[in-house]
């Protein structure tokens, strides 16, 4: 039987490295070296559950590796450089009105477009959908950001590009 991918293991859906202000911010469990082939050292932080690491994931996006930057740049950094349009393509084909352009910044992460990156994101790490629920990541969203988090978010990010869920984004972000 196969094991889950790494972010799921660790209830770490951005696939974060561990070891760092944020990371443990969040509640780390300490960290794990990835055998991935890709000879960067990479060190997965482990988090208690999937709010905690859906936390950190919204919380590394607001630093000034990423924010405010185009999303192709701050997903080029994101990434290591590895498979960086693959991986712009698997966001946008998921994620309604998401384009290389779209600036990383609190509007976007606070909003119901932002839980649709962060999905797809989570997916594309893991390699398959993500099992975090629907009230973690609207859980996660308002411990980052205070207040009420975003309504009616997808249940899970469409790659056939669910017309009602894109109309209310639109609405909602006054588009």
């Amino acid at each position: 039987m196969a094991k889950e991918p790494a972010s799921i293991r660790y209830r770490n859906p951005g696939a974060m490295w561990g070891g760092n202000a944020i990371s443990r911010r969040w509640g780390e469990q300490g960290n794990v070296m990835l055998a991935d082939g890709m000879g960067q050292g990479n060190r997965i932080a482990v988090f208690p559950d999937y709010v905690h690491g859906i936390c950190a994931q919204i919380d590394l996006w607001r630093t000034p590796r990423y924010r405010n930057k185009r999303f192709a740049d701050a997903i080029a950094v994101w990434s290591g450089g590895n498979w960086v349009a693959s991986y712009i393509k698997f966001v946008k084909d998921r994620v309604p009105g998401m384009n290389e352009n779209t600036i990383m910044n609190d509007d976007l992460l606070r909003s119901k477009m932002g839980i649709g990156f962060l999905r797809a994101q989570a997916w594309h790490e893991a390699g398959k959908p993500y099992p975090a629920p629907d009230a973690d990541w609207l859980e996660a969203q308002r411990r980052v950001f205070g207040g009420t988090p975003s309504v009616d978010v997808p249940s899970a990010v469409a790659p056939e590009r669910n017309t009602q869920w894109l109309q209310t984004t639109i609405n909602t972000l006054g588009a």
